[in-house]
């Protein structure tokens, strides 16, 4: 019995820490009028579980983010730009449970090693922005799991669009990926992602899988991917495709995911394996993604 009460009492402690901690968390307003006038002035004053609200206009800035903190603007995208001037990575996310929403992120510098926003951390959510015209990755996700990346437009950046490099159980939804000069999407060593109800159009290759296994590509449109292929592998198996639709596809079968298929480095062949790499039932019309 005298257990028992000491297990309700801190039960009763830890409802009065959470509410305390939440009863603690505060908004911040970044603006030319407001205290703070950089987002990275902002961050640096905040603590976990505060919310940052960014003012309409442009902020040069390259901003790295090591608070749980929710980020967003007040206006929406096409009101708020964070402009990396053709330098650095523009968002850096180093905790877990961030939220980025509402901005338009570009010019980032030029390389692999770059992006509008790199995550190295679990469990953020990236939302509702519009990340273009960077000169690396529009997002580069290096060893992170568990994020939400949702109702981006994602588009105009010099190598991918989405780039996950051992990183798994990330969920991909309803954004457009269009027009980057390298992937719609590259996974490498990176396993049981969600990819579904994403538009994937005019990219290099639709998307790239290298080492990735066991990944959900459903729902998801394949259009005008075009210099290569819609969907290239290097010994990845085992990943679903259902209900994709292909805007090359026209013969009523399973289709094959074109591309490259090796094993263990030696290429076997331009068209799928049909058990392991097959989209068996494509959609007949694209889906309508918001």
């Amino acid at each position: 019995m005298k257990g028992k009460w000491v297990l309700i009492i801190l039960g009763i402690l830890a409802v009065f820490a959470i509410v305390s901690i939440a009863g603690n968390a505060k908004t911040i307003y970044v603006g030319p009028s407001e205290k703070y006038t950089s987002i990275q002035s902002a961050i640096d004053n905040a603590t976990d579980g505060d919310t940052i609200i960014v003012r309409d206009g442009v902020y040069y800035e390259n901003i790295k983010v090591t608070k749980r903190l929710t980020i967003k603007s007040e206006n929406g995208s096409d009101n708020c730009i964070i402009d990396g001037e053709g330098k650095g990575i523009v968002i850096t996310l180093k905790a877990d449970g961030i939220t980025i929403e509402g901005f338009t992120v570009r010019k980032s510098g030029r390389g692999s090693g770059f992006a509008g926003i790199k995550v190295l951390s679990n469990s953020n959510n990236i939302r509702y922005n519009n990340i273009s015209n960077n000169g690396g990755n529009g997002i580069f996700l290096y060893a992170s799991s568990s994020n939400n990346i949702t109702h981006n437009h994602i588009s105009n950046n010099y190598i991918d669009g989405i780039n996950l490099f051992e990183s798994s159980n990330n969920a991909i939804a309803f954004n457009s990926i269009s027009n980057n000069d390298g992937d719609g999407m590259w996974l490498d060593a990176s396993s049981n992602n969600k990819i579904t109800y994403n538009n994937i159009s005019n990219n290099g290759n639709g998307i790239l899988l290298v080492f990735s296994y066991s990944n959900s590509i459903r729902r998801n449109n394949f259009i005008d991917n075009g210099w290569r292929w819609q969907v290239i592998f290097f010994d990845s198996f085992w990943n679903h495709w259902i209900r994709n639709y292909w805007d090359d596809w026209r013969i009523p079968l399973p289709r094959p995911i074109s591309g490259i298929i090796t094993i263990s480095g030696s290429p076997v062949g331009f068209s799928a394996i049909p058990w392991v790499n097959f989209d068996w039932f494509p959609a007949i019309r694209p889906y309508s993604i918001e």
